[in-house]
C-alpha cells in the first residue's frame, strides 16, 4: 500500500481532535478513573469538542424517548465528543454534552454516548448491584466542584431521566454507590 495511502487510512481511523493541524478544537477535556464497578481502576479521557444548544440536545431526548432503533437514531446525530478508555485507541462517541451551573459555583456536565460504556470489552462493564435496565447507550454525569476534583456517575449504576418537555437527559437522584467514577478533572486548554 502507498504510503499516502496508508496515512489516509490511519487518518480516517482517528476521531477528530486526536490528530495535529486542523483539528477541532475541544472545548473542554477531563480525566476520571472508574471505581466501584468492573472494570475498577480504569482512566478515561473526555473530550467536547461542543456543547450542545438545545435544539441539538432536543434531537438526543427525542431519539431516547422514542421507541424504537435508539442506537441506530443516536449513531446518525452529530459526534460532540468522545470518552476512551486512556490506554486504547477506542472510545465511544458523545451525541449529547451539557454543562449546568450548580449554586455552589461548581457545574454538573452530562453526556451520552451512542453505545453502552463497556460494549468494546470482551467483558462488559458492572457495577455490584445494577438498578437500571441495561440499555444501548450510556449517561455519565460529572459534577465538578468550583475547585479540586470532582465525581461522577454512570447509567450503569443509575437509572436515566429523559424529560422531553424540558429537553433534558439526567441520572436519578439516589445513593453514593452510583459514584462509579472518581478524580474527575479538567485537563488545562491547549493552545
Amino acid at each position: 500500500m502507498a504510503t499516502s495511502t496508508l496515512a489516509a487510512v490511519f487518518t480516517l481511523a482517528l476521531p477528530k481532535g486526536a490528530y495535529g493541524a486542523g483539528s477541532r478544537a475541544v472545548a473542554a477535556a477531563f480525566t476520571a478513573t472508574t471505581a466501584n464497578m468492573t472494570p475498577a481502576g480504569l482512566n478515561l479521557r473526555i473530550q467536547i469538542l461542543e456543547w450542545q444548544e438545545a435544539d441539538a440536545r432536543a434531537e438526543v431526548v427525542a431519539a431516547l424517548a422514542a421507541d424504537g432503533e435508539v442506537a441506530k437514531t443516536l449513531a446518525k446525530l452529530p459526534t460532540v465528543g468522545y470518552i476512551w478508555p486512556a490506554s486504547s485507541p477506542v472510545g465511544y462517541s458523545l451525541k449529547y454534552a451539557q454543562r449546568t451551573s450548580l449554586p455552589d459555583g461548581g457545574e454538573r456536565i452530562t453526556l451520552v454516548t451512542d453505545k453502552r460504556m463497556g460494549s468494546y470489552d470482551f467483558k462488559g462493564w458492572s457495577v455490584p448491584t445494577p438498578v437500571a435496565p441495561e440499555l444501548p447507550y450510556s449517561v455519565v454525569e460529572l459534577d465538578m466542584p468550583s475547585s479540586g476534583a470532582g465525581a461522577g456517575r454512570l447509567s450503569l449504576a443509575a437509572e436515566v431521566m429523559v424529560d422531553e418537555a424540558a429537553g433534558t437527559v439526567a441520572l436519578a437522584a439516589g445513593s453514593d454507590a452510583a459514584n462509579v467514577l472518581t478524580s474527575v478533572e479538567r485537563e488545562a486548554a491547549k493552545p
